[in-house]
């Protein structure tokens, strides 16, 4: 009977669960701290009323995002299936094809914002005492978001090109240049609230010239080349599509975000306003953990689809549904304890906001632990080419907030926005959990899918024979010798003597042709096989993988040979 043991893969999957959740989160640390700085900064110096006006404008951000996630997402997802599968030049192509689409997209936007800026600004709720500084402020954000843009949509691109820690750097020297620049400017020189847009701005321009370093190697699947579509490539509506249920979300954070304005101005005015701007940055501070460990299921799910094993996947969301728990109950705790450590900084004493902020704060800290699960669910759709129900998940979610806002802003005055939040979470988790085809299954426990035969451990020997000897009661004689000739002997003839590097072994029956992929995973910082010419290895600008071939790559953090066998009877 065939070997089924999870703990193996399940090693893989927490090693690289850590590789795509600690950099990319040191990096958004300092990513969302800087707008909270900003606010602290312009509260402290200008104000509750220009600190209002950054709230007003808070919708605009979310516009970019939602271009950053359609480009980057989408572009990230599916170069990770290209890693998967093996097709470094269609990676390539989709790359260069999405860079272009995000500069003249987030161009168009900005023009027009800037030509109809009046009547945005009143769109956006602008009050008569924060109306010139939101202007200020918005003229400079709208000028420049191409480099925000290319900086959200960049790291999610780098993770999924396995150069995390590109994107975390990036992130910390667009935020230090930011964070100077709003001191400076604001306490040292007593500049307006431009300095501190100019300084989101140029932060993210610092932060792309960093990222231009990921393009010294000439390996990477993310490469500039000539722009030419081969028939075998994805459209751009299909390039966009895996980022769509992350920008839909943006776009009703949106206008989730100018409805809450609107009835927090009409309660309290422009001290409402203050409060929206607290409450978003506490949201700020929390989607750190939150994005933190769902944003690291699109490289990682993707790329267990593009390999086409479904257990994998479950497993991934599993690990990923764990740590994030983990890591964001701490937080929520001390936040509903203590909420004055979220007001305090910006060195409040309205009256009317000391009162009402904490229940907002410790409201929306309780409700992130919903947020999570759901937003957990949503992107696993996304990566495995779910979009559509992802989608409708956030559109309930987004029009039972908005509805419910509305519908207790005359019994709940200004607490009705964060009572709505959390009834719109659960709402979109009622439907992920009973109208997405048993979407919970694998969250609670491990389940073997297409799986054919999973084992692994210290890569010795004796460890290889084992896996030879159960591979014979699944393969032909045929097929193991294959294996053994393309895979085993190059391998083991690689592994210098006395290391035994951790590994896992698979072998699974693809849904799409029925046809069975065996993979060797193994735990090396290069590629041990590299020199050796008794393995054979295909071209990287070769689309068109064929059967029988041993695939050498890069899998999330590990190394991979796979052969996806011609189909041979047993």
């Amino acid at each position: 009977m065939s070997t089924i043991e999870y703990k193996h893969e399940n090693h893989f999957i927490r090693h690289s669960s850590v590789r795509y959740i600690l950099p990319p989160m040191i990096g958004m640390v300092f990513t969302q701290i800087a707008p909270m700085v900003d606010g602290i900064c312009v509260s402290n110096a200008m104000g509750e009323a220009a600190l209002s006006a950054i709230g007003t404008t808070g919708p605009i951000n979310y516009v970019f995002n939602m271009l950053a996630a359609l480009g980057g997402i989408g572009c990230g997802v599916l170069i990770s299936r290209c890693s998967g599968s093996g097709e470094k030049a269609k990676a390539a192509r989709i790359f260069s094809r999405t860079l272009l689409l995000l500069v003249l997209s987030s161009l168009a936007v900005s023009v027009a914002g800037i030509i109809f800026i009046d009547p945005l600004l009143h769109l956006l709720c602008a009050t008569a005492e924060n109306y010139a500084y939101a202007k200020e402020y918005l003229l400079i954000i709208l000028a420049g978001s191409v480099f925000p843009v290319l900086n959200f949509a960049g790291d999610y691109i780098l993770a999924n090109d396995n150069n995390q820690n590109l994107a975390m750097a990036g992130d910390l020297v667009g935020a230090v240049v930011n964070l100077s620049i709003d001191f400076i400017g604001v306490y040292v020189f007593h500049l307006g609230i431009w300095v501190v847009a100019f300084g989101t701005v140029f932060g993210s321009f610092c932060c792309v010239l960093v990222y231009l370093l990921h393009f010294r190697k000439p390996d990477r699947l993310c490469r500039i080349v000539r722009l030419e579509r081969v028939p075998e490539d994805p459209s751009d509506p299909e390039i966009f599509k895996p980022g769509l249920a992350e920008a839909v979300m943006y776009c009703m954070f949106a206008f989730q975000l100018v409805i809450q304005n609107f009835v927090l101005r009409e309660n309290a005015g422009t001290q409402g306003i203050s409060n929206s701007t607290v409450v978003e940055n506490l949201q700020l501070v929390l989607t750190i953990v939150i994005a933190g460990a769902t944003d690291a299921i699109f490289p990682m799910a993707a790329a267990y689809d593009g390999e086409q094993n479904e257990s994998g996947m479950l497993m991934v969301k599993r690990m990923l549904t764990k740590i994030g728990a983990g890591m964001l109950l701490p937080m929520v705790g001390i936040l509903c304890v203590f909420p004055g450590l979220m007001i305090m900084p910006y060195g409040i004493d309205d009256p009317l906001m000391l009162r009402t902020l904490p229940f907002a704060i410790r409201m929306i800290s309780a409700g992130s632990m919903i947020t999570l699960i759901y937003t957990m669910l949503i992107d696993y759709l996304s990566a495995i080419e779910k979009e559509i129900k992802a989608t409708i998940a956030l559109m309930i979610q987004s029009c039972t907030q908005i509805a419910f806002t509305l519908l207790l802003n005359p019994l709940c005055g200004m607490n009705a926005p964060w009572y709505a939040t959390v009834i719109g979470g659960v709402a979109a988790l009622v439907y992920l959990c009973y109208f997405c085809d048993h979407l919970p299954e694998g969250i609670y426990r491990f389940h073997q899918k297409n799986l054919l035969l999973l084992t692994g451990g210290k890569l010795d020997e004796s460890l290889a024979e084992k896996m030879k000897n159960l591979s014979g009661e699944v393969l032909s004689g045929k097929e193991q010798e294959l294996v053994e000739e393309k895979l085993f002997r190059p391998l083991m003839a690689s592994v210098p003597a006395g290391a035994a590097p951790y590994s896992s072994f698979t072998i699974l029956e693809r849904e799409e042709d029925a046809r069975r992929a065996v993979i060797l995973r193994y735990e090396s910082k290069t590629d041990l096989v590299s020199a050796n010419k008794d393995i054979s290895e295909t071209s990287e600008d070769d689309d068109n993988f064929t059967p029988d071939v041993c695939i050498r790559s890069e899998f999330l953090g590990a190394r991979r040979l796979m052969i996806v066998l011609s189909g041979s009877e047993k």
